[in-house]
This record gives structure tokens, C-alpha cells and sequence, in this order.
């Protein structure tokens, strides 16, 4: 719908974003420019940055570190659903709430070409999934419990 969150919500919402991932991301702010995606990374080094993990990874040296990548900043869309309703249900489901987050900044990395191995985030797809489930699940319940 045209729900979408005020500017209060959504520098809250960057604020907990920001908060919930500060192991991975400097910044989160507000756009406006997305259409149809929740978020966006935009870390302009990160087309350099792609160039050189892809050459440390062809080099591959015995013993040396696995290069991080850096944190980056993020651009939420405070229009899209996934935003909105991810703002509504962080306070009751944190722990849903967080892992969606990640799942969206994991998303990001992918479409920006950051992320090359996503086997990373299977665990928390199956978690995400199950969620789903459940309740759909609950949902089809309470839906054959009404019609008694």
C-alpha cells in the first residue's frame, strides 16, 4: 500500500539498522531514489574493492587472511514494504527483526556484486523460511478454528 514511514520512524529505523549490524555497516540513511528495492549499499570504493578481492582470491597464499570486506554504507527505501513492516515488528520480534535485516543487507552486498559466496546466509534463510511457515501455518489454524 502507500503506507510508509515518517522521517522520525525512519531515522529510528536507521538508527536500530545501523545499531543491529555495526559490525558491517558505518551508515544508514534515507532515500529516495529507490524504486523498487528496500535498501542499497553505496560504498563508492566498492567497484575497486570487488577488483581487488577478486585478485587477493586468485592469488589465494597458503596461510594468508581472507580479506573482510569493509563496512559499508546503507540507503534504506522508507516506502518499501519490506522497510515498513520490518519497522513495525522489531519491537515484539527482535530476533525475526534482526535476521531480517541482515537477510536485506546480505541482499544488498549480492546485487552490488559484493557478496560472492552466499552459502553464508543459508542457516538464516531456512530460519526466514520456517518463520514463513509457521505462520502460514498458525494463519490456515486460526482460519479453520473460525469457521466452526
Amino acid at each position: 500500500g502507500a503506507k510508509h514511514l515518517s522521517q522520525k520512524e525512519a531515522d529510528d529505523f536507521c538508527a536500530w539498522f545501523q545499531n543491529t549490524l555495526s559490525d558491517r555497516v558505518t551508515t544508514c540513511k534515507t532515500t529516495n531514489r529507490l524504486a523498487s528495492s528496500p535498501a542499497v549499499v553505496t560504498d563508492n570504493e566498492s567497484g575497486a574493492m570487488r577488483r581487488m578481492m577478486k585478485m587477493v582470491e586468485t592469488q589465494e597464499h597458503a596461510g594468508m587472511e581472507v580479506m573482510q570486506l569493509p563496512k559499508q554504507q546503507v540507503e534504506i527505501n522508507p516506502k518499501h514494504e519490506m522497510i515498513v513492516g520490518l519497522h513495525t515488528i522489531r519491537e515484539k520480534e527482535p530476533d525475526l527483526a534482526k535476521a531480517l535485516a541482515e537477510q536485506i543487507f546480505d541482499n544488498c552486498l549480492i546485487a552490488a556484486g559484493l557478496l560472492d559466496d552466499g552459502r553464508s546466509m543459508l542457516g538464516r534463510l531456512n530460519d526466514l523460511l520456517l518463520c514463513v511457515v509457521k505462520g502460514a501455518e498458525s494463519q490456515a489454524d486460526s482460519d479453520k478454528s473460525s469457521e466452526k
